[in-house]
């Protein structure tokens, strides 16, 4: 990550993402949380291949949940003491004594780890296009679906990331489906959670799936990515000027026609697409070629302590001859913030200016 990370991230947060799902969005989600498992592959003789069928026996695995930690669901399962208590922390094999430090070769948590699940497809997912989603695996996996490879460590590292994989050619509609995920811990100088001294490091380093993971169907057209960036007429705060951004794919081998549409409130806009096959392409709607896209006394968001957190809805979604294909709803907060070092009595300070 580069420099200014907290700035960086600050920026972010302007955007909260969920996905819609409403009556003129055919899109439907399975959010898989209950029904893991997870094993360390020191003591699975298998690979993803045969890990991710459905008939691969786990009786021996410790049952958890998503999101997750390795080391926490071993202590949940009982099998290390509650680290929070005393001075267990120090007794844990594996135990990293410096902040950051790396994890001991005779660590348990050296190797990588399996989670693994079962799920249930609905049977109309078999007519359209099927996805799954992760939110923040930490740190590197191989990720298994019905005994087929989804992708890879070379694709699948980092701890911040979101991953969006298209998995309709191995997804079961109507039957049961096996993903295998197979983390690897950070090492050395990877960019990952870290900790400080009165928040000691766990032994895992953090090991595991941090947020949710779930499946979902579209039509032939995908939409993704969806951004909003917005810009004040500073000094003043009476204007705002919107640019919204999204990623739409086309899934199938023929080229498709249809219309993004897209609302803020009462404000509507639009664009014709035609996409060429397998084609993924960024759209942008701009306050130069939309000029409703220039609100008039927008009701700003503010930090907590100086006022109120206003926000708005976006909806987003593809048609393609009158019938939905995809919808994305995002939430936003209109607000522009800008930072800069400043030489505070001889020493070096990062400022913050929000709207101004």
């Amino acid at each position: 990550m580069k420099a200014n990370t907290v700035f960086y991230l600050v920026m972010a947060a302007t955007i909260s993402f969920y996905a819609c799902t409403s009556q003129t969005a055919p899109q439907q989600s399975l959010l898989l949380r209950d029904n893991w498992a997870i094993q360390s592959s020191k003591d699975i003789g298998e690979g993803g291949e045969i890990i991710s069928d459905a008939g691969f026996q786990t009786e021996k695995w410790y049952p958890a949940t998503v999101p997750s930690t390795v080391f926490g669901t071993l202590v949940e399962n009982k099998v290390f003491p509650d680290p929070y208590f005393g001075t267990n922390i120090q007794k844990i094999p594996g135990y990293i004594a410096r902040r950051a430090g790396e994890i001991p070769d005779d660590s348990p948590f050296r190797v990588s780890w399996w989670y693994r699940t079962i799920f249930e497809l609905p049977a109309d997912f078999k007519s359209r296009n099927t996805w799954i989603k992760f939110h923040s695996i930490n740190y590197k996996a191989n990720i298994w679906l019905n005994g087929h490879l989804i992708a890879d460590t070379m694709s699948v590292q980092g701890a911040y990331r979101l991953y969006n994989f298209d998995i309709t050619q191995y997804a079961l509609a109507g039957k049961q489906n096996c993903l295998a995920v197979e983390i690897f811990p950070p090492r050395g100088n990877d960019l990952t959670i870290t900790w400080v001294d009165w928040n000691p490091t766990p032994p895992d380093r953090g090991m595991g799936i941090w947020y949710d993971v779930s499946v979902f169907s579209t039509g032939k057209v995908a939409i993704d990515h969806p951004k909003v960036v917005t810009k004040l007429n500073l000094p003043s705060t009476d204007e705002a000027r919107i640019t919204i951004s999204a990623d739409v794919s086309n899934n199938t081998d023929k080229k498709v026609k249809g219309i993004l549409r897209g609302t803020i409130e009462d404000i509507s806009f639009s664009q014709e697409l035609t996409l060429d096959p397998k084609e993924t392409r960024q759209v942008t709607f701009d306050p130069e070629n939309f000029s409703q896209l220039v609100i008039s006394e927008p009701r700003l968001w503010w930090p907590h302590t100086v006022g109120p957190q206003n926000l708005y809805d976006l909806n987003l979604s593809f048609e393609i001859k009158g019938n939905v294909s995809d919808s994305e709803k995002i939430r936003f907060g209109i607000r522009e913030v800008s930072s800069w070092m400043n030489d505070f009595d001889g020493k070096h300070t990062r400022v913050f200016q929000v709207n101004g």
